[in-house]
């Protein structure tokens, strides 16, 4: 049998602490522009995939209050 997990989703939060780390490393010479610029490209869709998820709930919970005032 299969255990389910709750998956931990990464937020704003993470991808900041991720992309400051991946800049000092890059400060550093411990990293190559290479790979920092695949971590800002990924950071930067996740910001987007993000700001949509939340902008959804924001627009559900806007219409399910509607819904409730008729």
């Amino acid at each position: 049998m299969h255990e389910h997990t709750e998956k931990k989703y990464m937020d704003v939060e993470d991808a900041a602490a991720i992309l400051s780390d991946t800049l000092q490393e890059v400060a550093e010479r411990r990293t190559t522009l290479r790979r920092a610029l695949v971590v800002s490209r990924l950071a930067l869709a996740l910001a987007k995939t993000i700001e949509v998820a939340s902008l959804k709930a924001r627009v559900e919970f806007l219409e399910q209050s509607l819904k409730k005032r008729k």
